[in-house]
């Protein structure tokens, strides 16, 4: 069986992450992805396929001004 390491995070959709959390909201959020290259912000989220998915303990630490890492 694989165990998953502590760091590992489940990627959300924006819509699955606006139902948990209160902020940021959806438009805010979609700035944040769209902008991430120049905000600092590109590894807190993920593209599969079509889609844009969100680390949430990632973006809550770059937000709060630490590292991803």
């Amino acid at each position: 069986m694989i165990s998953p390491e502590k760091n590992d995070e489940i990627p959300l959709t924006f819509k699955d992450f606006t139902s948990i959390y209160s902020w940021p909201n959806m438009g805010s959020l979609r700035k944040m992805a769209y902008e991430s290259e120049t905000n600092g912000l590109s590894s807190a989220f993920v593209k599969f396929k079509k889609r844009r998915l969100v680390l949430p303990q990632t973006l809550f630490k770059l937000l709060k001004g630490g590292s991803a890492t």
